[in-house]
């Protein structure tokens, strides 16, 4: 279960990817899309980045900015985001709205440079997709609502 789309010579139709991420999955990014799109000039790329083992996923950016990235996985979606370090008492109430497992994932994050790394969250029910949002806000300083 969540293997991901490693066939970098195969690039997916939309139809197998939502056939592989699932319906729910298709939902979330729909959501995503659609409440980001609120805020920000929302652009989805199709990518195959960071060699073999994360496959293919969408890359997505307000205007040139990289946000994050959509990894495809059997019955689920990661998202990874880069995040700095908690600096500011904004940044630390929005963080003490995350749930327990988001701030495993924000302990466990891939570091990356002085001040901050990579959090890989697998989101598979809304409590998770909020935390997406909750990251989200800290990174950006606009409030997010998933």
């Amino acid at each position: 279960m969540y293997e991901r789309m490693l066939d970098k010579h195969k690039i997916p139709t939309e139809n197998e990817i939502e056939e592989y991420i699932g319906k729910k999955s298709v939902e979330y990014i729909e959501i995503l899309k659609n409440e980001l799109g609120k805020i920000f000039e929302i652009n989805m790329e199709l990518k195959f980045p960071f060699g073999n083992n994360y496959g293919w996923g969408y890359k997505v950016g307000n205007k040139s900015k990289h946000l994050f990235y959509i990894f495809f996985e059997k019955g689920s979606i990661t998202i990874m985001t880069q995040i700095k370090e908690i600096r500011t008492e904004k940044q630390i109430e929005k963080y003490n709205k995350i749930s327990e497992e988001g701030k495993e994932y924000w302990k466990n994050k891939y570091p990356c440079g002085k001040n901050g790394g990579w959090i890989h969250c697998r989101v598979k029910n809304k409590k998770q997709l909020k935390d997406i949002g909750i990251y989200l806000s800290i990174k950006t300083n606009k409030e997010i609502k998933l």
